[in-house]
């Protein structure tokens, strides 16, 4: 068995369920270190803190973390930047909340997203044709403003992939190249480049200096079309992915199961543990090659 890696679990998953059940359910699966939701899926996450949650809020969800055997290591953010049609807003006064949030929790990482339209849902994906210089400098001036907060606070930021400027590691390196803060990183999540047809591992080649935080689902495309399945479980190619992470990474190894129908708490459970299985057994693969 794999030793040295920190095994985390990211609520999305299980966004349906209390924040009782997810702590509960990690702890039963092995996955301590944890990932929730802060000011990004408030209208359909069960699983979360609010923005402006109270230090005594904050004590409660810390005691019934400790209570039930997990951490919580990392916060789901929102977008940096927010678009309604040609119009790019910073919100960083939100996203400064999240840190300081962060901070209080001892959560060390924030999964953010670069921007969305909103305009649209939570799910939106901005298409390639409306990704611009311009939006660039938006995202550049916002991500150095919260860079140095979140130096302060001693709290990192971690990009996910997800469409638009972060759709591709050349397009998140062209935004982390503008941004010289460390606390500004990336949260690699190879089955989404690989859902979009992106390859992972040359993305990865691409943000390797710059990875904080880590997600782990794969990608199948059966005749009904592309779709996310538990890691190990699909078709991306993941030892070269593995070999040249054990070799410059140092963060928590997220699971991130996800079922879009029949998402019962104990399938997610059973996937889940599935994917820790296949990840350690892949690991330790790549470790004796």
């Amino acid at each position: 068995m794999s030793s040295g890696i920190a095994l985390g679990n990211a609520s999305y998953g299980f966004r349906e369920y209390t924040l009782p059940d997810f702590f509960a359910a990690s702890r039963e699966v092995g996955l301590t270190s944890v990932e929730i939701d802060c000011g990004w899926l408030e209208e359909e996450s069960s699983n979360k803190i609010a923005i402006d949650a109270t230090p005594q809020e904050l004590d409660a969800v810390r005691r019934m973390a400790e209570e039930a055997g997990v951490k919580v290591t990392a916060l789901g953010g929102g977008a940096v930047v927010g678009l309604n049609g040609e119009v790019a807003e910073d919100r960083c006064d939100e996203l400064m909340q999240v840190i300081d949030r962060a901070d209080a929790l001892d959560a060390r990482v924030i999964r953010v997203f670069t921007e969305h339209d909103f305009t649209h849902s939570k799910h939106y994906v901005l298409p390639a044709e409306r990704v611009t210089d311009a939006l660039y400098e938006t995202l550049s001036a916002a991500f150095n403003k919260l860079g140095r907060y979140a130096e302060s606070k001693n709290v990192a930021l971690a990009i996910e992939n997800h469409g638009g400027t972060s759709a591709t590691g050349a397009g998140a390196k062209r935004l982390l190249d503008m941004v010289p803060y460390k606390s500004i990183g990336v949260t690699y999540d190879p089955a989404n480049y690989a859902y979009s047809g992106s390859d992972p591992y040359e993305a990865l080649l691409a943000v390797e200096d710059r990875v904080v935080y880590t997600h782990w689902k794969d990608v199948a495309r059966p005749a009904s079309g592309v779709e996310y399945r538990a890691f190990g479980e699909g078709e991306i190619d993941w030892q070269p992915i593995l070999r040249h992470l054990l070799d410059s990474f140092d963060g928590i190894w997220a699971i991130e199961y996800e079922r879009k129908v029949d998402s019962t708490l104990e399938t997610l459970k059973e996937g889940s543990l599935l994917s820790r299985d296949n990840l350690l057994a892949a690991i330790d693969r790549a470790r004796t090659a």
